[in-house]
């Protein structure tokens, strides 16, 4: 570009005011000895509008060393120590960056917002800034302009509540268009109105299709559709407008030509093909628009359409109705939005036909509220507990007083937020601009399933892909000053060894974090195997009982050698050091204490009115006839004894019977020799049922003693670990479970898709994969290693871990509910505590009642039928794409990332070698380049790549996913933006990789379902426009494939 330099010397001298000057240091070449060298220089400097003058000193009347412009540039902090307050300007295009200094901070800030304020394309999104506020508050557009000759129409913010198949739909295709004022071609956008005479006399807004820019001759990727579930009026008229759109930010456009038809005109056609010529306002020709339509449904003929000839008004065909199969997801989601496509392959005789549909899970307030009475439930198990531990000394009964005095208040708290969203009935939606709402803290942000339909033609039933749209697992109310969830329960694992660090002498520092971060952990697995015995045990006892009714004493003895081995797992656990630390520090603490009874004042069942169930005191003893209550406190060996006695009890029970049933067996045969003796039948299953019952319910009796009086212990252990850090880990519990409830929504709802997904259920090694190996569930996150975004990452770190102490149990749905679309998924809590890296003893597993449709159900396998449990694997990929990610990497603070990549590697990994074991390799069998093992490797040599916003990760892990029937959710801040490309992108790789996508439209696929697909609808409801919230400056930051087409987005308020 070239500028005149006189002219821009005389603007100087008549300009009184800019808009800011002063000194700055600015690196520039200084004459040397020898060669030139470069120096930083005292420069003045003053900015005009987007130009940046530069002088040699402060003179008014001289002309200026140089100029520069200020657009398409970044204004950037210098990280380097070169020199202090220094800034640059990152010009697009150029290797060197332009080097600036202040003499002060302030100084610097203040130049850096002048420069972004500067440049022509900030103030034109600053202008639709404020257009959008003033068109929001008033509904009248400040900017409206005459519709001839250029027209501004805001198409952006219209919304086409487009939610059911069509009957019939058509694609649009232009030729020939003339070229604009500039013999540039045309940008290209198609307007269409529809009209049904004569109930309507006037033209209504139907659709429009995509922007096409620089074409000619452009192919419209966007199809339209017409009629519903109810039919079709073919008489319907319809209006075609073709527009140049001569500046896509302010909608400004001119009307190239018209042409109107309707649909019983291309109905006839045989090839249901209609060319028509477009006349401008002087009916001059302006070129030729072709439009192709297809029905819908196989099932249904228009033939005697083509034929039928134009009567009067009631002798017309008005409607065809269908009774077409629908690809919907009315079952289990509300507000469902449809976009449709058509793309060309690398087959020139073949078209993909494909769909997109976004809809809102119907569960999204209702399943965090019933997560909320469950832990209600817990909190009150846990004030139970506390009071169960009776009195105890000073410093230990504060800290238990403390301790539950939180738990009260999470009740409260928790009550309070059921209460309130009882009030949200029939809402199924958070908005992004919610999020900072209290009230709504445990609602997921943003939350929609996002299907994909796809076919080689318009008649065949396609293939459907799946995929969870939804904002970040974070707590956006609460204080974040301290870092996220993972930072907060590494905190307290450190508050864990300074509180005891002295007390173990002659270790290392580290040996003593180590030791000490183990002790709940360690806690936690115990009790967990302590019940999945107490478990196995209680069910033997059940079994035992139904044989000893049939007699069968083979099967009796079979079982109690089960049982017998169980039993001595169950009392060596129950010997563990940490067990006996915790009695042992249990028990001198009430002894310590001098109460009368040992300390249990108070029973499980003065939690009764609180809705908590009654379970065994720890200080029951056997009578002999039944449990009664001791006056002082037995020690914690001779309790878990008196389990190994009452088996050895019930043992010789056992034995003592088979001797007599051998020996009555020996005395039948001697009777039946002996003539006139007579037999007494019918005895032995009585004697057997009768003798055992009372030996097996004091056995299940000292197991619920020993399970009780353990769990005591171990939640004695757990708070004395927090008695420093109370609140803290009372804050950490709240945060985890606003999480859990964001990120437990999000699984069901998307397993809820996959539930109606017809290709998926009728696959009978889906399921089966799922009983071996779990179901696979894979979370996409886009968010970076800087500010608050990082203490996303470290909140949603530990929501998607916490997803696998959730299981799936699947259901199925009643006719009744199958017919009015009312089944639900119903949470329920499990007996194991939270273990691992993060124990917590106060929440247990949640396990989730999946409805199914009952045809689906007919046909699972018996294992699930019986109620076996789905677990969960869940995986976290999270890879930062904008300016933040940028700055995260120039700071080196990715770490974070980095750690949780290779986890979830190591992760996915393992699964891919479970699922090896069990079914062979999805993409090639022989092991080639197309393999999934292949891909694995992919997948690992670019996590271990230390590559800026290496989004590839992303892409094969997304890949590999699918490949295993995994389950796929994608995330950012909101769920809104970067999500909106991520998912777009991924439907343009299925499209190009499964179904033969052209490679010369990728990249016109990819920006048609940005700017007309559901996402922007997404942008209207969340924000009420249809802009994207990306700034200019962002968009040279961002990976050009997640890139927003341009006028799709501005600086929107999220």
């Amino acid at each position: 570009m070239r500028f005149n330099s006189k002219e821009l010397t005389v603007m100087l001298q008549q300009t009184a005011k800019f808009d800011k000057e002063g000194y700055l240091l600015m690196k520039d070449k200084q004459d040397g000895f020898f060669k030139k060298s470069e120096a930083y220089i005292n420069r003045y400097v003053r900015l005009k509008g987007n130009l940046l003058f530069y002088f040699k000193h402060k003179d008014g009347k001289s002309e200026p060393l140089g100029v520069i412009i200020l657009e398409r540039c970044v204004v950037d902090l210098a990280l380097d120590d070169e020199i202090e307050n220094g800034f640059l300007l990152v010009i697009e295009g150029e290797d060197q960056s332009i080097r600036f200094a202040a003499s002060s901070e302030s100084v610097r800030d203040s130049w850096i917002q002048a420069l972004h304020v500067s440049s022509h394309e900030c103030l034109k999104m600053q202008l639709q800034s404020l257009r959008e506020q003033v068109h929001t508050k008033t509904g009248v557009d400040p900017m409206h302009l005459p519709v001839q000759p250029n027209s501004s129409v805001d198409f952006e913010s219209h919304s086409d509540n487009a939610s059911q198949d069509p009957v019939l739909e058509i694609c649009l295709a232009c030729s020939n268009l003339p070229n604009d004022s500039s013999d540039m071609p045309p940008n290209v956008l198609v307007v269409l109105h529809t009209m049904l005479p004569p109930q309507q006399q006037t033209w209504l807004h139907h659709n429009h299709t995509e922007i096409v820019e620089k074409n000619s001759s452009p192919q419209f990727l966007k199809t339209i559709g017409f009629g519903d579930k109810y039919g079709i009026d073919t008489s319907t008229r319809v209006r075609i407008t073709v527009h140049h759109v001569v500046e896509r930010m302010t909608g400004t456009m001119t009307q190239l030509g018209q042409a109107i038809f309707t649909l019983q005109d291309i109905l006839r056609k045989h090839d249901l093909t209609l060319q028509l010529t477009l006349r401008n306002y002087e009916t001059k020709e302006q070129g030729e628009v072709t439009c192709t339509a297809w029905i819908n449904d196989e099932r249904v003929s228009f033939e005697n359409l083509q034929t039928q000839q134009s009567g009067s008004y009631n002798k017309r065909p008005r409607t065809v109705s269908l009774g077409r199969h629908s690809h919907n997801l009315q079952a289990h989601f509300n507000d469902i939005i449809k976009r449709s496509f058509r793309f060309a392959t690398n087959n020139e005789k073949s078209m993909l036909q494909m769909s997109e549909y976004m809809a809102e899970s119907r569960w999204t307030f209702e399943l965090p509220v019933q997560l909320l009475r469950l832990w209600v439930n817990e909190e009150k198990r846990m004030i139970s507990l506390l009071q169960d531990l009776g009195e105890l000394p000073f410093d230990q009964g504060y800290v238990q007083k403390e301790t539950s005095d939180y738990s009260m208040s999470n009740v409260v708290l928790y009550n309070q937020h059921v209460a309130h969203l009882n009030e949200y009935e029939g809402v199924t939606f958070k908005r992004s601009a919610d999020r900072l709402k209290a009230d709504l803290e445990f609602i997921p942000i943003n939350l929609h399933v996002e299907r994909m339909l796809v076919s080689e033609d318009a008649g065949s039933r396609g293939k459907l892909y799946d995929m969870t749209t939804m904002g970040a697992f974070t707590a956006h109310c609460r204080d974040g000053k301290n870092g996220g969830l993972s930072r907060l329960l590494y905190q307290l694992r450190r508050g864990y060894y300074e509180d005891t660090g002295d007390e173990q002498e002659g270790s290392t520092d580290i040996h003593q974090y180590q030791q000490q971060r183990t002790r709940i952990q360690k806690a936690c697995t115990v009790l967990n195997e302590v019940t999945e015995l107490r478990q196995q045990l209680k069910a033997g006892c059940e079994r035992l009982s139904q044989v000893a009714v049939a007699a069968d004493i083979g099967k009796v003895q079979s079982l109690l050698f089960n049982m017998k081995n169980k039993t001595s797992r169950l009392t060596a656990v129950c010997a563990e050091p940490i067990v006996l630390q915790a009695a042992e520090s249990y028990l001198t603490a009430k002894r310590n204490a001098d109460t009368s009874e040992g300390g249990d004042a108070s029973s499980l069942r003065n939690m009764a009115d609180m809705g908590s169930e009654s379970q065994t005191q720890q200080n029951w003893k056997w009578s002999g006839s039944n449990f009664v209550k001791s006056p002082t406190m037995e020690p914690w060996e001779v309790t878990r004894l008196n389990v190994e006695a009452a088996f050895v009890c019930l043992q010789s029970i056992v034995e003592e019977l088979t001797r007599q049933a051998s020996q009555k067996i020996t005395d039948q045969l001697l009777m039946d020799d002996i003539p006139g003796m007579e037999s007494n039948h019918g005895t032995a299953s009585m004697t057997l049922e009768e003798e055992l019952r009372p030996a097996l319910s004091k056995f299940q009796g000292c197991l619920e003693i020993v399970w009780a009086r353990l769990s005591l212990f171990l939640t004695f252990l757990a708070i004395m670990e927090n008695k420093n850090q109370v609140k803290a880990a009372h804050d950490a519990k709240i945060r985890r479970d606003i999480v859990n409830a964001h990120a437990i929504t999000t699984l069901v709802s998307t397993f809820a898709a996959c539930t109606l997904n017809h290709d998926l259920v009728s696959e009978p090694a889906f399921w089966q994969q799922l009983l071996s190996v779990g179901l696979l569930f894979q979370v996409e996150g886009l968010l970076s290693c800087y500010g608050n975004e990082a203490i996303m990452i470290e909140d949603t770190i530990i929501a998607v871990e916490d997803l696998s102490y959730v299981t799936l149990r699947l259901v199925a749905e009643t006719e009744e509910e199958e017919s009015n679309c009312s089944a639900a998924p119903k949470a329920n809590l499990g007996e194991f505590v939270f273990e691992g890296a993060h124990p917590e003893i106060n929440r247990h597993n949640i396990i989730i009642d999946m409805p199914v449709q009952a045809e689906v159900f007919a046909q699972l396998p018996r294992e699930l039928q019986e109620g076996r449990q789905i677990r969960i694997v869940p995986i976290l990929f999270n890879i930062g794409i904008t300016e933040k990610a940028t700055l995260a990497e120039k700071l080196g603070t990715t770490g974070l990332q980095d750690k949780l990549n290779m986890d979830s590697f190591a992760k996915i990994y393992e699964y891919y070698a479970q699922y090896c074991k069990h079914f062979e390799d999805p993409l090639d069998p022989s092991g080639g380049v197309n393999s999934l093992a292949h891909r694995i490797k992919i997948l690992q040599n670019n996590v271990m790549t230390r590559k800026s916003k290496n989004v590839e990760v992303l892409h094969v892990a997304a890949e590999v996913t699918r490949a295993m029937r995994g389950l796929r959710a994608i995330m950012c801040k909101s769920g809104k933006d970067r999500t909106s490309m991520a998912v777009t992108l991924e439907m343009v790789h299925i499209l190009q990789r499964n179904h033969n996508l052209a490679s010369h439209v990728f990249m016109q696929s990819l920006d048609c379902l940005r700017s007309v697909g559901c996402r922007r609808e997404n942008t209207l409801k969340n924000t009420g426009t249809k802009k994207y919230a990306f700034a200019t400056l962002q968009m040279l930051y961002i990976p050009k494939l997640y890139r927003a087409p341009s006028g799709t987005y501005g600086n929107v308020q999220t």
